[in-house]
């Protein structure tokens, strides 16, 4: 017997990821709620960059999405479980970076901070070179190129440490959620992608792109959240010098 109706599916992925995170929200030692302004000022901008990509991709075919795992209500041509997507993981995301910003104050990936983006320039921008035929494939990389150069050699931001740590640990949330769309623990997938528009190589059944795409979608609302938690004295900007 069906327990849970598969239209549901999608939804109780983002209620699942979201449940934990919203409710230390308020949890008054990390203070996540106080940080609410910044954080969807950045979610509001940055989301709506990969909402209006998503949906450009979404109407060229480039990717799609399986109607049985749906509610049926659209935004647009997207799913509103795909818009939702986009609030919902960063909120999640960020709200792991600030938790590790809290328990972790010392920059433990400050000395290596400069290394690891100029690896992370290096291998997107030979890859967007390489694939410059494949649109999701050069427009990932080349985006996620773009914003390390800017926050690294440009901005010279401090916390680009911490934010890479971040991302390690926001790996392991994100290779489960993104597995459950690509059909890993289920029959199909929520989400289908165009081989012909990527590199097609895939980590379990996550396209390889998906995680630097995720990357750019973090690293971009982070830019924002410690720009404006710095400007706005907020006192969750963690641009001290590593100790």
């Amino acid at each position: 017997m069906e327990i849970i109706n598969d239209s549901y599916l999608y939804f109780l992925i983002l209620f699942g990821s979201i449940l934990i995170p919203f409710i230390k929200s308020f949890d008054p030692r990390v203070s996540y709620i106080k940080s609410f302004g910044p954080l969807f000022l950045g979610i509001g901008i940055i989301g709506a960059i990969f909402i209006i990509w998503d949906m450009v991709f979404t109407h060229l075919g480039f990717w799609g999405f399986n109607p049985r795992y749906l509610s049926g209500i659209y935004i647009g041509n997207l799913p509103i479980e795909e818009v939702l997507f986009f609030v919902i993981i960063p909120f999640c995301s960020i709200f792991t970076y600030r938790v590790l910003n809290f328990y972790i104050p010392k920059d433990i990936l400050a000395p290596y901070s400069m290394h690891i983006s100029n690896y992370f320039i290096g291998f997107s921008a030979a890859i967007a070179i390489v694939f410059y035929d494949r649109w999701y494939t050069v427009l990932t990389f080349g985006l996620l190129c773009l914003l390390i150069i800017w926050q690294s050699k440009i901005r010279r931001s401090p916390w680009l440490g911490r934010f890479y740590l971040a991302y390690l640990v926001i790996f392991i949330p994100f290779f489960m959620v993104n597995g459950l769309l690509t059909g890993s623990l289920i029959e199909g997938e929520i989400v289908w992608y165009n081989p012909d528009e990527m590199m097609d190589i895939r980590i379990g059944t996550i396209p390889l792109e998906d995680f630097f795409y995720g990357m750019s979608l973090i690293l971009g609302i982070i830019s924002i959240y410690e720009y404006l938690g710095a400007k706005w004295n907020l006192g969750y900007s963690y641009d001290r010098t590593t100790e």
